[in-house]
């Protein structure tokens, strides 16, 4: 068994947006970018993470449709593992998800083709979702981080673990 086509290209379009978000969200959040250069990210990473919200909801239905390829090379400690940060990741993304839209103070604006109207009024219930937003990013960034090192571990170690989401 292999990964199918679907879920090889849903992992790298998570992959490749989960990074960009989190690297340029870090950068406006702990650096002094310009108004202009944080007033950009923030519209083009709101935008972005709304459209990506249906294609993670498929990434998952897909994830447990059809499950993973059996990987020999791995003890069952590890495929347990394994198993286990998957499962953190997928949570975290769908709490950095949903609370990315619930922080939102204003409507969403998605790349100035819709607007989708701000769920939430209350300034105190907005603080505490952008809060948990906050901590649920910087978890996911370090489950990525994880998630990378155990590849390159493997990989160390003689497993291509990496090949069944490149083919």
């Amino acid at each position: 068994m292999k990964y199918s086509t679907q879920q090889i290209f849903l992992h790298w379009l998570s992959a490749v947006i989960i990074i960009w978000a989190t690297v340029s969200g870090f950068y406006v959040a702990m650096f002094q970018p310009s108004p202009e250069t944080k007033q950009w990210v923030s519209f083009f990473n709101v935008s972005l993470t709304t459209v990506f919200i249906p294609f993670f909801i498929a990434r998952i239905g897909y994830a447990f449709a059809h499950g993973k390829p059996e990987d020999t090379t791995l003890t069952a400690r590890q495929e347990k593992m394994a198993h286990l940060g998957h499962l953190a990741l997928y949570a975290n993304i769908c709490v950095v998800l949903i609370t990315g839209v619930l922080m939102m103070d204003k409507n969403i604006n998605v790349f100035n083709l819709f607007f989708i109207p701000h769920p939430l009024e209350d300034v105190q219930l907005l603080a505490f979702f952008k809060r948990v937003h906050v901590f649920s990013c910087l978890s996911l960034s370090l489950l990525v981080i994880g998630h990378v090192l155990a590849i390159v571990k493997h990989r160390l170690a003689g497993h291509n673990v990496l090949k069944r989401m490149l083919t």
